[in-house]
């Protein structure tokens, strides 16, 4: 064969080949049209899609814990293989800065209500298994009326940001507005924090107790009514052998969290 031919069958075998894919694209099962990236290589973009299919109501309950029980395990591995620590409860800080458990809503914790609660049961879920932290800000424009800035939401444990939300706008009825997912390995725990105004990280971001997650704000479909006064939505969920997604009343953790 001479030097022409080989040339020729090199440039036509080269213009013919696929370049590799940088993600595998796969389905999950029970969903209505969401693709996710390959779980191998990061799982919180999978997390991320599952927790809006179930938010939306676009995914069985069955098949939202089966694929929840397979992504775990890999988000527990993805946080410590990039270098993610263990924070005792001893260690966690309280979530709103400049703040304290004073100004958590009710009276010693009564604004938790477990009862009607089910993540699973997405933006359609009953109760109000969560605590607000109100700020002091009389004309609800989202800046302190005393510092005359921004205030901080800060993560109250250790973990991983495993899911957000920055695109509500007020003609959603997305109850949570601007949130923020984080799960916290060491207490097998999602954190959720909820009616944000700018959200500072995204999915995969390792946090430690105290890192700045965002601002508070007025978003959501309730909390940007006049009626309701600027605050923070704060809940724990822990989760069992089974990964089931259960509320506790992290009141108590809340009153013991340092401060910044």
């Amino acid at each position: 064969m001479n030097r022409v031919v080989c040339f020729m069958l090199f440039v036509l075998a080269g213009c013919s080949a696929r370049p590799p894919e940088t993600v595998e694209q796969k389905m999950l099962p029970g969903t209505v049209d969401a693709t996710v990236a390959d779980t191998t290589s990061a799982p919180c973009p999978n997390f991320n899609v599952l927790n809006t299919q179930i938010r939306d109501g676009r995914i069985k309950k069955e098949d939202a814990l089966q694929q929840l029980q397979q992504l775990i395990p890999q988000l527990k591995k993805y946080y410590y293989d990039h270098d993610g620590k263990d924070y005792a409860p001893a260690a966690w800080l309280f979530p709103v800065q400049g703040y304290t458990a004073k100004n958590i809503g009710g009276t010693n914790g009564s604004g938790y209500l477990a009862s009607g609660y089910d993540y699973f049961k997405g933006n359609k879920h009953g109760g109000h298994a969560a605590h607000d932290i109100f700020i002091a800000d009389k004309n609800q424009d989202g800046i302190d009326d005393v510092t005359k800035k921004p205030v901080n939401v800060l993560s109250m444990s250790g973990g991983i940001v495993v899911a957000t939300e920055t695109a509500w706008d007020t003609a959603s009825d997305l109850r949570g507005g601007h949130y923020i997912w984080v799960y916290d390995p060491a207490s097998s725990s999602l954190f959720y924090y909820a009616h944000n105004q700018q959200v500072f990280v995204s999915p995969c971001t390792i946090v430690k107790p105290g890192d700045t997650l965002a601002t508070i704000g007025r978003t959501g479909a309730n909390a940007y009514k006049k009626r309701s006064p600027t605050h923070l939505h704060i809940m724990q969920l822990k989760m069992d052998s089974t990964f089931y997604p259960k509320p506790v009343n992290c009141y108590e953790a809340l009153k013991r969290a340092g401060t910044k």
